[in-house]
């Protein structure tokens, strides 16, 4: 029963992935969060029978993932705006470390806002100042924006649980 679903979950996410091509780094985990195998310019994802899930490369050799050790897959756009520690851009310098995401602007920080996958809400903040700390707490992937000097940025952070 569990491939049934996995067959028509990664069907929709390969569909998903072909609408949207700037998508095209697809990592594969456990499901305990440990980095089983990936791969740049994914073309397409396929489940073939024998218990793999394999990533169709542009170009190359592709790559197998194997069923049994497979638990989520997560994907990152060429143009990436995740946060691997710390990132100064124009005027705003955001940390992430532990659960904490910290932000330090030369302007106003009106509102950040913590997003998990699904899309809820799952931390919110309005300091009215130069700098702020949000918890993300949600394990995977977590979208935050930030609101500074009339501009909303985002930023990717992906929390291993």
């Amino acid at each position: 029963m569990r491939n049934n679903i996995l067959i028509y979950m990664l069907a929709v996410v390969g569909l998903l992935t072909a609408q949207h091509s700037t998508a095209k780094d697809v990592y594969a985990y456990s499901p305990d969060g440990v980095s089983i195998g990936g791969a740049k310019e994914v073309s397409r994802i396929e489940y073939d029978k024998s218990g793999r899930i394999v990533l169709v490369l542009e170009k190359g050799e592709d790559v197998d993932i194997d069923i049994s050790r497979f638990g989520y897959l997560t994907f990152r756009p060429e143009e990436s705006s995740g946060i691997a520690s710390i990132e100064k851009t124009e005027e705003i310098t955001t940390v992430f470390f532990g659960d904490e995401f910290t932000v330090t602007s030369e302007s106003e920080i009106t509102e950040i806002r913590v997003y998990d996958v699904l899309g809820a809400m799952t931390n919110r903040c309005a300091p009215a100042s130069c700098s702020a700390t949000v918890t993300v707490n949600t394990p995977g992937l977590n979208i935050v924006t930030v609101e500074t000097g009339g501009i909303t940025r985002t930023y990717k952070i992906i929390r291993k649980p």
